[in-house]
């Protein structure tokens, strides 16, 4: 497991859940799973424009999550389990 990943995911889940957005962001990432990849590839190819708001390794990471889809998978998970606490 890579530490950098699992901590992208951990802050996510956190992220999401102080927002009030675990169910439409499980609805979310469940029907875009199958173009997850391409999500990913769009946002490494508008990288350049996203480095004016996000440092450059948020969005490598990201695009490095959303290519995975067993860490795209755990996301889900580990936002159900955090939504199914509450």
């Amino acid at each position: 497991m890579d530490t950098s990943r699992d901590l992208l995911v951990e802050r996510l889940v956190q992220l999401i859940d102080r927002w009030g957005l675990a169910t439409p962001a499980i609805a979310f990432l469940e029907a875009n799973k199958p173009i997850s990849f391409v999500g990913s590839q769009a946002l490494l190819m508008l990288q350049p424009i996203a480095d004016f708001f996000v440092p450059r390794e948020l969005t490598t990471d990201l695009a490095a999550l959303l290519a995975d889809r067993s860490q795209l998978e755990r996301l889900i998970a580990n936002l159900e389990t955090m939504q199914s606490r509450e």
